[in-house]
């Protein structure tokens, strides 16, 4: 079952990088590199980290929120990365919405505020199913 997982969070890594450097090629990974984003008559410079944490993030809880439907709930690996994965994409998501909230873009800003809600209440859906599940 270990060896599983491995191959698992193996996979999803790979994909992350390979996304990160279709998107951004080697400026995505420079230590001091930024990711430079024009939004109206506003220039955003994110550090490319923040990009990469992201966009890893958002491939973990997608590929293990499917696993875990699959799966009912009943591999406690798989609940805990996915766990991690929501609790880190609802951090990111937060600072999205304060950029978007200062740049006066409220909608926007509203519309992640209730992704942020949903993330909240499926975190506590998944652990209360862990908990359910695992009990000892």
């Amino acid at each position: 079952m270990k060896k599983r997982e491995l191959f698992w969070i193996l996979g999803t890594v790979t994909a992350v990088i390979l996304t990160q450097f279709l998107l951004f090629g080697k400026q995505g990974f420079v230590m001091d590199g930024t990711v430079d984003i024009n939004v109206h008559d506003t220039y955003l410079i994110f550090p490319s980290y923040n990009i990469f944490l992201l966009l890893a993030s958002l491939f973990f809880f997608v590929v293990y929120l499917g696993r875990i439907l699959r799966r009912g709930f009943k591999n406690k690996t798989v609940n805990l990365i996915l766990i991690i994965a929501t609790i880190v994409l609802i951090v990111m998501i937060n600072g999205i919405h304060f950029i978007l909230e200062s740049l006066l873009l409220n909608t926007l800003s509203t519309v992640l505020f209730y992704i942020q809600i949903v993330l909240l209440v499926l975190l506590a859906f998944i652990g209360f199913k862990t908990g359910q599940y695992h009990k000892k």
